[in-house]
């Protein structure tokens, strides 16, 4: 096929066309019903992104599944990541392998749909952080109800006092607690569960060590490296007492920990709590205990000079690491931005409800009509994180790989300023220095 490459960088050209000669040998496009826009795209995303034409390459039928039924015109809702999910993943009491490997191939194509609408423009920034989000919240629904099938099998189901059945209560923190998660990220998980006693069959287990072997299971599920990759990678360390504490505690001794040992870093933490699974006990625990934790029911000055000390370490560690080059971390990055969200909403959040929100980009706004910050200062604080999470993307996307440096070679800066749209390097870095300016002046 007569790929149009015109538009691709010549330092990007020799590994492109390597590329564009296999899938030539496998028949290129042939019999795959495409929009013609779609087959023109794909010099650009394959150029820009050696995840998505190696994914495309390794496995024959993900050409024709991008290309039909309007994939990649459209975005994905909820409905749509689950109806994909129940048709490509194995139901439980089949082989673990099977399962985890399906899992695994789901989530890596639904990743090539998303970066290839991201690259292709077919998308604006919410909503891949949006759709990433969502795809995370299903593969981490789909193991926990895995596992969770495969030991009630084994040691009956958690039932409540009442009789009640019981079920693991996932929180997501971070980024995908915002539901603005990035294209390869750890996902920062906290395991917990509602209440004491034993399951009801023929081998029963403490609720305690139910709870702990599912969340185990369900790490493991995710993390685990197989042929087929991994799905995330989780992190547990927000969990109370960090790595030295249980891998799951109750909501009863959650509690009692956030009364006597929770830290205003937490309570920083815990604003971007949401639950992805077993939402049905979320409701009470987060009016009774982790509402009121995070949000001081008057202006709050005791967390002034906690925040001092953030602020202070984040300028030490960016520092100490010499972090210039890093979207995230480096002064003016988007950590710094997450910073003066956060901030306002801890100190303001319990006297204006509307501030208790996950979601960076609802909050923002917010901060105007509260006037705590300008219209001025939000717009442009607005326009620097879309940006750098934009950037932040596409240079994840090259490889599926977690890493916020900009490069510093001539292939990965050309390739950089392709994926996002700009002229060349220079103009790019020109680009990137002003959005942290502003963040940095704020």
């Amino acid at each position: 096929m007569n790929w149009p490459l015109a538009s691709i960088p010549s330092a990007l050209r020799p590994a492109l066309e390597e590329r564009l000669a296999r899938l030539d040998e496998q028949g290129g496009l042939v019999g795959v019903p495409h929009e013609p826009s779609a087959a023109d795209a794909l010099p650009l995303v394959w150029a820009c992104s050696d995840f998505v034409a190696d994914a495309c390459l390794r496995d024959r039928e993900l050409l024709p599944w991008l290309f039909a039924e309007r994939r990649l015109s459209e975005p994905h809702e909820l409905a749509d990541f689950e109806r994909d999910l129940e048709s490509a993943v194995v139901p439980s009491g089949t082989d673990d392998a099977a399962f985890m490997d399906a899992l695994r191939r789901f989530r890596r194509r639904h990743l090539v749909r998303i970066a290839w609408r991201d690259l292709a423009g077919l998308a604006d920034v919410d909503t891949v952080l949006r759709e990433l989000s969502l795809l995370a919240d299903v593969c981490i629904r789909a193991a926990c109800r895995y596992a969770g099938a495969a030991l009630t099998a084994r040691h009956g189901a958690p039932r409540g006092s009442d009789g009640a059945p019981l079920d693991l209560l996932v929180l997501a923190m971070g980024k995908l607690g915002g539901g603005e998660l990035n294209f390869s990220s750890d996902i920062d998980l906290v395991f917990l569960f509602p209440e004491h006693g034993e399951t009801g069959g023929a081998r029963p287990l403490e609720h305690e060590e139910y709870f702990a072997r599912l969340g185990r299971r369900v790490a493991q599920l995710l993390g685990s490296v197989t042929a087929e990759g991994f799905v995330y990678r989780v992190d547990l360390r927000l969990r109370p007492f960090g790595d030295s504490g249980p891998a799951i505690v109750s909501f009863d001794a959650f509690e009692d920990y956030l009364q006597q040992h929770g830290r205003d870093w937490e309570r920083y933490a815990y604003v971007k709590a949401r639950p992805v699974h077993g939402a049905e006990s979320f409701e009470e625990l987060y009016r009774n205990v982790l509402r009121p934790f995070v949000y001081r029911r008057y202006l709050d000055f005791s967390v002034f000079e906690s925040l001092r000390e953030m602020k202070d370490l984040i300028a030490r560690e960016v520092e100490r690491r010499e972090l210039r080059d890093n979207v995230k971390l480096g002064p003016g990055g988007i950590r710094e931005i997450e910073f003066i969200v956060q901030a306002f909403q801890l100190i303001r959040g319990g006297g204006k409800p509307t501030l208790q929100t996950r979601s960076l980009l609802e909050a923002l706004p917010l901060l105007a009509g509260h006037k705590l910050l300008s219209p001025e200062a939000v717009a442009e604080l607005g326009e620097s994180y879309r940006f750098l999470r934009k950037v932040e993307n596409r240079l994840q996307q090259r490889n599926d790989e977690q890493t916020h440096d900009l490069p510093r070679d001539e292939t990965g800066r050309a390739r950089l300023a392709l994926a996002t749209g700009a002229a060349d390097w220079s103009a790019l870095a020109t680009e990137i220095e002003r959005h942290r300016r502003c963040v940095s002046g704020h």
